[in-house]
């Protein structure tokens, strides 16, 4: 694996966790998101995971569901 596929796993994996701790603070289930965005639950869950590369659409319908700057996604807190 070279550096730039680790960097994109390494990414892919931070994104996710930070939509799972935002979904979680707000407490909302994957179903709860699934229906306030229309994108499956079990992509919810690919992307929770880090196994699910996403479009910037997706993120900005993540994004308004969850009243959450784009940035928020990004940031390390």
């Amino acid at each position: 694996m070279n550096k730039e596929e680790k960097r994109y796993k390494t990414e892919l994996k931070q994104f996710g966790q930070r939509l799972r701790e935002i979904r979680e603070k707000n407490n909302l289930t994957q179903l709860q998101l699934e229906v306030m965005t229309s994108i499956d639950r079990s992509e919810i869950s690919r992307i929770e995971n880090g196994l699910r590369n996403i479009e910037f659409y997706t993120i900005v319908k993540l994004s308004v569901a969850l009243e959450t700057s784009i940035s928020d996604f990004f940031s390390e807190k």
